[in-house]
């Protein structure tokens, strides 16, 4: 199930203000394992390639979209475009905009006020885009840069794909199978929803459909902020628990050795996992094999 991803124009497309395309590392990756819908809000508002840039003004306690070189104000147009736009949008998972843009940039884009750069804001299709899909991860390329930012975003939009795909599911033992393969993912990044979820699977008086509903959104909830160290470490130590009487103690004070050389910015992350799956794979423990955990996301994206 690949993510549904909504992306600038400009990474794939000569369409920004002085005719140029905007090439990424990353993002031409990621256009290969996601299904993506590409914009450009400028030029869908009727401006041309290349064209007079615009800038983001701040007027009292508002923000307006200027064209300093024509004086023309595209504050509203823009505003109704983008809520036209997204409300013809359904099911996805996620979005990539272009950094310091006043249409598209996410908290990057120089606000202006009576000539002088006063602070930073979003652009104005972004804005909206986090007010519709606030549920969903919303970034530009400056910020993907990051590696904790990017493994965050990358975690999201796949499990949300997959969630899509349960959303449609007729048959009980999907959402068990679901809940199952995601138990350790949810673990570390909020056991107080995986306890939560994990009730809500077994209850028995409610409808499938209803039930799903009330995943869904739980579901959503859990991934909005980034785990930290400690949990990651902690998830690590339950998965180890599925092998550590079938190891040798030298193996079990290694593996704990390892795990306590990541908390600690040592090692990465990668190593524990590799070994743990090298444990699941001689001892045949595919309860461990199937968690989203150990892969969620393509290895390729890891750049």
């Amino acid at each position: 199930m690949k993510p549904k991803i909504l992306i600038s124009r400009c990474f794939s497309q000569p369409v920004r203000y002085n005719g140029g395309i905007v090439n990424d590392e990353f993002i031409n990756k990621l256009k290969n394992y996601v299904e993506f819908l590409d914009v450009c809000p400028e030029v869908e508002i009727g401006l041309g390639v290349p064209r007079d840039r615009l800038i983001i003004l701040e007027q009292g306690s508002s923000k307006r979209l200027f064209q300093p070189e024509t004086g023309k104000d595209f504050t509203d147009t823009i505003i109704r475009f983008s809520k036209d736009k997204l409300f013809s949008l359904s099911e996805l998972d996620g979005a990539v905009l272009k950094a310091k843009s006043p249409s598209c940039g996410v908290g990057s884009t120089k606000l202006y006020k009576n000539g002088s750069i006063v602070g930073k804001t979003s652009g104005f299709f972004a804005e909206e885009v986090k007010k519709t899909f606030s549920y969903l991860p919303i970034e530009d390329e400056g910020r993907l840069r990051d590696e904790s930012i990017r493994k965050h975003f990358l975690i999201r939009i796949f499990a949300y794909a997959e969630l899509r795909d349960l959303c449609k599911s007729t048959a009980p033992k999907d959402l068990v199978y679901f809940h199952s393969r995601y138990k350790y993912l949810l673990m570390t990044f909020s056991q107080k929803i995986l306890k939560e979820l994990g009730q809500l699977v077994a209850n028995g008086n409610i409808s499938l459909s209803e039930k799903i509903k009330i995943y869904r959104d739980k579901f959503y909830e859990a991934f909005i902020r980034k785990p930290s160290m400690k949990r990651q470490a902690n998830t690590l130590m339950h998965i180890m628990g599925h092998v550590s009487k079938k190891i040798s103690s030298k193996e079990r004070s290694h593996l704990i050795s390892l795990i306590n050389k990541f908390m600690e910015g040592k090692i990465q992350h990668k190593v524990v996992i590799e070994l743990l799956k090298s444990f699941a794979y001689r001892f045949e423990e595919d309860y461990i094999l199937i968690q989203k955990y150990l892969e969620p996301y393509p290895e390729d994206l890891d750049v």
